[in-house]
């Protein structure tokens, strides 16, 4: 799993940057967080699907181990997604390691900008206070219509992501 990160990501994980030819990669993801009530909620978004994964009140120190982080958020939003338990756990199974880059392009940072604009509105304070994984707030933006070419080209990231993971097996 390759994440892309913001700058401003970056010089909080202050991660190894590692230089990735992502084009056309399943495992490849952007991430970036901004602060609701003193906290920082992350929003993680896959490159080919646009499907977010969304984690609250994480600190530094939750990702000294960001291999099982991530791997587990993201087999908690597919299940709460309704997907084939067989489907989520392919998935995670293949993140074997994380590792950290700069953003691509600006086209997926303006994706990723979106996403967190969406994910501004539709967090009205209902965190689940005990898990940093947030579903809840992960399956809206999921299932919210997402455009490309000017909404010449438009579906929902939950499908897209489905049809990828069919792929799989």
């Amino acid at each position: 799993m390759h994440i892309q990160c913001t700058k401003k990501m970056l010089d909080f994980l202050k991660p190894e940057i590692i230089v990735k030819n992502t084009d056309d990669d399943f495992f490849a993801w952007h991430a970036d967080y901004f602060n609701v009530f003193r906290k920082k909620l992350f929003c993680l978004m896959n490159d080919l699907t646009r499907y977010c994964v969304v984690l609250y009140g994480l600190k530094k120190s939750d990702f000294k181990n960001p291999t099982e982080l991530f791997a587990r958020a993201v087999f908690i939003t597919m299940a709460v997604q309704g997907y084939d338990l067989p489907l989520a756990t392919a998935y995670t199974n293949q993140i074997h390691d994380v590792t950290f880059g700069k953003t691509k392009d600006r086209k997926l940072v303006a994706r990723l900008n979106r996403a967190m604009f969406d994910l501004s509105w539709c967090c009205d304070g209902e965190f689940l206070a005990e898990y940093p994984e947030q579903p809840q707030l992960a399956l809206r933006l999921n299932e919210s219509p997402v455009g490309q070419d000017n909404w010449k080209i438009s579906f929902f990231p939950f499908q897209k992501m489905l049809e990828y993971l069919k792929m799989l097996q």
